[in-house]
C-alpha cells in the first residue's frame, strides 16, 4: 500500500514513462506502425495534460476552506472536461491519427490518472486528520 503523496506521484509518473518507453521501442523495433504510435502518444500526452492541471488545481486549493476546495475541484473538472473535449476534437479532426487507438489511449490514461487523484485525495486527507 502507498502511504505517501510523493511516492504516488512518483510512480504514476514511472508507469507513464515506462508505457512510453515500450511504445518508443515497438516503434523503433518496426512492431508498431508511425499512425498508431502517434495516436497512443497523443492520447496518452492529452491525458497527461489533464492530469497536470487537474493535480495543480488540487496542490493549490487543498489547504482552501471546504467550500474554496469543492469549488476549485468542480470548477477545474469542468474546465479540464472542456479543454480535453475540444482538444480531442481538433485532435480528430485535423491529424492523421487512428481514432480507435486514440480514444482507448485517453481512456486507459484518464482512468489510471484518475485514480492516482483519488488516491492521492485520501492520502492527504488521512494526513491532515493523523496531523501531519
Amino acid at each position: 500500500m502507498i502511504r505517501n503523496e510523493k511516492t504516488l506521484i512518483v510512480l504514476g509518473f514511472l508507469v507513464t514513462v515506462v508505457l512510453l518507453a515500450i511504445y518508443i521501442i515497438l516503434f523503433l523495433a518496426s512492431n508498431l506502425s508511425s499512425l498508431l504510435f502517434k495516436s497512443i502518444l497523443f492520447g496518452t500526452l492529452l491525458s497527461l495534460l489533464n492530469f497536470a492541471i487537474g493535480f495543480l488545481l488540487i496542490r493549490l486549493s487543498i489547504k482552501k476552506s471546504d467550500k474554496v476546495f469543492l469549488t476549485v475541484l468542480w470548477g477545474g473538472l469542468l474546465f479540464r472536461l472542456l479543454i480535453s473535449l475540444t482538444l480531442v476534437i481538433i485532435t480528430l479532426k485535423f491529424l492523421e491519427i487512428n481514432a480507435y487507438e486514440f480514444i482507448f489511449s485517453i481512456f486507459f490514461f484518464y482512468i489510471f490518472y484518475l485514480i492516482i487523484e483519488i488516491i492521492y485525495l485520501n492520502l492527504r486527507r488521512k494526513s491532515q486528520f493523523d496531523g501531519k
